[in-house]
């Protein structure tokens, strides 16, 4: 812009005479776009040469600042399967001569279409796991692109390839879980068409250097209960990456694991339940976020979860006249490898039956009391004649004994003595022998 202003300027002020005086100018000034406007003829060289002069120092300016380099993009990119789940890209590039030695360059490797994360290496080469669960595809695209964190330098333009993977993604597996309590991890998982030969094989996430050597078969397979399963060789607490290989595709993942749920212990304490778990078997230096449920007085508590490490404790309100039946499980926080657990079994505390008696003593006794009460009050008025007799006054008295003296002219009865009548039976007599 300042460049074509001032040959814009000097073209207005001094027309005609331009040609002459840019000759002698720095070859920069003759070639640079900005000049040719400004060649004109016909005017005073002195003062032309001045404005020359100007629209060459725009043009050195210009050159020095304003055009930054771009980095080489990569070339020969390929790719190769060192796993049946680990991919390893290589390429070439060519440094430039002008790019300074003390200027790092990284390249950015970066998944189209997918939400795989990017990835950045100083290497000229890249390995990582790409599992059927992740990239959900039997082909996709991986673009490299060159970068510098120095200044004046852009990044390369991204070079594509097309990666293809070795065999078909199919589902032959649901529901994979490996129980990591015990020295050989036991994983089971449901097969999608049991019909179907499926090979499980397995490698600890860090291991991709080792290439196929990593990669061990499950060992010790078997049947139960609807699920097909089998034992790792070591239980060295990392993520597992399980692929699992049919004779018409693969399918690759990372295995959720799983530890038995540790033992809950209930204790009241002034109002308050205190909990406590046993350490797991696992883990034991990581923190575990442990969800609680549970019902009081057969109401539901909503969940509650609680980060615990060690041995801490966690408290909850308590009435006495409740039971509480109570769930939990646990899970690692983000600073461990993930593991979960199932659900625990009902832990029952407390009893309902000492507060519904004492309820029912608290009802009862009113109850039976006011019966009492009121069959007292019934018997007493039916009786009261007899409990409580009328006293008569002393006129009825003097009345009494009045009638109580003797009357003469009274005709007495005369005794009549008893008899009894006896029949006779003639020739009978009263005792035989």
């Amino acid at each position: 812009v300042f460049e074509c202003a001032t040959a814009a300027i000097a073209a207005r002020a001094l027309p005609g005479r331009f040609t002459g005086a840019v000759r002698g100018l720095h070859p920069v000034c003759r070639s640079s776009a900005v000049i040719p406007g400004c060649f004109l003829s016909g005017f005073n060289m002195t003062a032309a040469r001045m404005i020359a002069a100007l629209c060459c120092a725009s043009a050195l300016l210009a050159r020095a600042f304003g055009a930054d380099h771009v980095l080489p993009a990569p070339t020969s990119l390929d790719y190769k399967w060192i796993s049946l789940f680990t991919l390893n890209l290589t390429w070439s590039w060519n440094r430039p001569e002008n790019l300074p030695p003390s200027c790092v360059v990284e390249y950015f490797i970066h998944p189209v279409d997918h939400k795989k994360s990017n990835a950045k290496t100083i290497q000229t080469y890249y390995s990582d796991d790409y599992l059927t669960e992740e990239v959900p595809s039997d082909w996709w695209e991986l673009s490299v692109q060159t970068t510098t964190s120095c200044s004046g330098w852009n990044r390369s333009q991204p070079v594509i390839k097309t990666i293809t993977r070795p065999k078909k993604r199919v589902e032959l597996v649901k529901d994979f879980k490996c129980y990591i309590d015990n020295k050989s991890p036991n994983c089971s998982w449901i097969p999608v068409n049991p019909s179907t030969k499926v090979d499980v094989s397995y490698r600890y996430h860090g291991e991709k250097e080792e290439g196929f050597k990593g990669v061990q078969k499950c060992a010790d397979a078997y049947w139960s209960h609807g699920r097909r399963g089998c034992f790792l060789k070591a239980n060295s607490f990392l993520p597992v990456l399980v692929v699992a290989e049919s004779p018409t595709g693969i399918a690759s993942f990372e295995a959720k694991l799983v530890i038995g749920v540790t033992k809950l212990s209930v204790k009241e304490e002034e109002g308050y339940l205190s909990l406590a778990w046993s350490l797991p078997a696992v883990g034991q230096m990581c923190t575990w976020t442990y969800c609680l449920w549970y019902k009081e007085c057969n109401k539901d508590i909503p969940p509650q979860c609680y980060d615990i490490k060690g041995n801490d404790t966690k408290t909850i309100p308590y009435k006495k006249c409740c039971e509480y039946k109570i769930q939990y499980n646990l899970t690692t926080t983000a600073h461990c490898p993930k593991v979960t657990s199932d659900n625990s079994k009902v832990t029952t505390y407390g009893n309902t039956m000492l507060c519904i008696q004492t309820n029912m003593v608290a009802i009862v006794l009113p109850i039976l009391f006011c019966f009492c009460v009121f069959l007292s009050i019934y018997c007493f008025n039916r009786n009261k004649d007899i409990l409580c007799p009328k006293i008569p006054n002393h006129f009825e008295i003097k009345s009494l004994i009045r009638d109580k003296k003797p009357q003469t002219g009274i005709v007495m009865p005369e005794p009549v003595e008893n008899t009894e009548s006896v029949i006779a039976i003639p020739n009978k007599c009263l005792y035989e022998a």
